[in-house]
């Protein structure tokens, strides 16, 4: 299975934005979003705030919210990076 970051980073170079793009429409910050893109969870602010970031991320860039949040949650069943 595809990671959630790297199906996010896909969703959006096809959607033809930037990371500041996506941060100026998601108001979250270009850092977060880079580092959510390099499956680094670290900088969410926990699970709760990683899987609504991932959430909101996929349907700016056109993605189905539920699946990456699948993608998310079964990194984090197989030990992936922490949020």
């Amino acid at each position: 299975m595809t990671s959630a970051g790297s199906m996010l980073a896909q969703a959006r170079i096809a959607a033809g934005m930037s990371i500041d793009d996506l941060a100026y429409k998601s108001k979250l910050r270009a850092t977060i979003i880079a580092a959510i893109e390099s499956d680094d969870f670290s900088l969410c602010g926990g699970e709760v705030y990683a899987r609504g970031q991932v959430r909101a991320l996929a349907a700016i860039v056109g993605l189905e919210p539920e699946e990456a949040v699948a993608a998310y949650e079964a990194q984090q069943s197989r030990g992936g990076a922490s949020a």
